[in-house]
């Protein structure tokens, strides 16, 4: 018998290479749903970092001396204490640092050294100087930072998931009922680890001061049993390691299979440790996709300004003194470099009483279409990990990509249909009774048919012998 030749006819890159499938994030991402729920998310961030700033007391605001510490620069202070002048605005210097590292890393600027060294100061510098120098603040804006982060950052995960998994979409107002039942296994999936962290590391300086401060026997005990500590410490590694690289799987975890904070640290914590070179390889990718699509997202973004300024402008006429052509840069200065940094302010010194609300009311439209870059951002951060955790769900536990948790009442259903498998309805079932009259229907009538007395249930035989 002849081979007979093969053809092929395509190739599911999908199947093949299922790296390719995070490639879905920027087209999930960009839904409108999910950039209203980020730039709210963002907005309220910056209101309730403002509002701390507005009423912080001025002895605990930021001193000159702590700028130099946050972004590493020392000079020498000779001449004295002139130079710890007050610097308003705690939040205000947090937020424009880790924007500043952000930008350095997502742009590429300084080599691979500086991505590094950017993301290092945006991860770990300043949150540590957030916190060494203004702990107080640090804890009040880290609680509403979870809170926010949660609400909004569970509905995102929550429409991405029935979106990756059965090409959905849901509305705002479902996901941001999800996420508010879930909020608290949200809130306490990453607060678990950090707690067990703690609590196991005092319990540790606990007993080691204790029995340090026992004269004779209390050192002996603790070389004794030193190897508990170094037990303690290997959980505290683990606990660590699969914080650091499950976290961004614990939000995607509850979106994705409607559970508790514990399934989701339980989920991270196996995903990471039974393929950490696979989660490695889509973290990297994600973070490539992501940077090229955030440059692709600024650049529109500045393209619309851009092009904005330059029509408002266009029949402005010649700059005289106090025509529109001269008051209009200074309401809002020409965006030319696509690099630059897109935020500015307007020279409010050089305005009138209707042209400073006017540029009042522009930086207001202006900062919304540039808080959508953000909003990219954030959206695109829960889209790609919730793709991932896909990937990983059916790497480690061999479940389908189109699996995830729905849950419908009997009002989604259509009449007549029949709820999938597995989907959680609520129906409510009615006892409805009916009393028959003994007496007779008026205007003598026919009377109606005696009830059916029931039939008595059948007695067995008397056993054999009795009376």
């Amino acid at each position: 018998m002849a081979d007979e030749a093969v053809t092929l006819r395509g190739i599911n890159w999908r199947e093949t290479f299922p790296f390719t499938h995070l490639f879905r994030a920027f087209r999930v991402a960009v839904h409108p749903s999910k950039l209203i729920l980020a730039l709210t998310a963002l907005g309220c961030l910056w209101c309730g970092g403002l509002i701390l700033d507005a009423i912080w007391l001025e002895s605990y605001e930021v001193t000159t001396e702590q700028t130099y510490q946050l972004s590493g620069d020392y000079p020498s202070y000779a001449a004295g204490a002139e130079h710890l002048v007050h610097v308003p605005g705690v939040f205000h210097t947090f937020f424009d640092y880790e924007v500043q590292q952000a930008n350095d890393v997502l742009m590429f600027r300084g080599g691979p050294w500086g991505m590094c060294d950017s993301t290092w100061r945006f991860v770990a510098w300043g949150p540590l100087w957030l916190w060494s120098h203004h702990w107080f603040f640090a804890l009040l804006y880290t609680a509403w930072f979870l809170l926010i982060w949660s609400l909004f950052g569970g509905a995102i995960s929550r429409i991405a998931a029935v979106h990756v998994a059965r090409d959905e979409k849901i509305s705002v107002r479902h996901a941001v009922s999800f996420s508010a039942n879930k909020v608290l296994s949200f809130i306490f999936a990453p607060i678990i680890p950090v707690f067990i962290i703690f609590v196991i590391g005092a319990i540790m300086g606990a007993v080691a001061t204790v029995l340090l401060h026992i004269p004779y026997v209390g050192p002996f005990i603790l070389g004794l049993s030193f190897f508990l500590a170094l037990l303690g410490g290997c959980i505290i590694t683990l606990v660590l390691l699969g914080t650091l690289g499950g976290f961004n799987l614990m939000y995607p975890t509850v979106a994705v299979e409607g559970s508790d904070s514990f399934d989701a640290i339980s989920r991270s914590f196996s995903y990471v440790f039974a393929r950490p070179w696979r989660m490695l390889w889509y973290t990297f990718v994600a973070i490539v996709y992501g940077a090229i699509c955030y440059l692709f997202v600024r650049f529109f973004v500045w393209l619309v300004l851009a092009a904005t300024w330059f029509f408002v402008s266009w029949f402005l006429g010649g700059t005289h003194v106090n025509q529109p052509a001269e008051v209009w840069p200074h309401i809002w200065p020409r965006p030319v470099d696509p690099l630059a940094p897109l935020a500015y302010t307007p020279q409010y010194d050089l305005l009138k009483g209707t042209e400073a609300a006017a540029a009042g009311l522009v930086v207001w439209w202006t900062y919304l279409v540039i808080g959508l870059i953000g909003a990219f951002a954030i959206s695109f951060y829960f889209s790609a990990n919730t793709i991932i955790y896909f990937l990983m769900r059916r790497e480690v536990d061999a479940t389908e990509l189109d699996d995830v948790y729905v849950e419908e009442t009997e009002e989604d259903l259509e009449p007549g249909a029949v709820a999938p498998a597995g989907t959680a309805v609520a129906v409510e079932t009615t006892t409805v009774r009916v009393y028959e009259s003994s007496e007779p229907a008026s205007g003598g009538a026919t009377d109606p048919a005696p009830a059916t007395e029931p039939t008595p249930p059948p007695t067995s035989p008397p056993p054999a012998g009795g009376v």
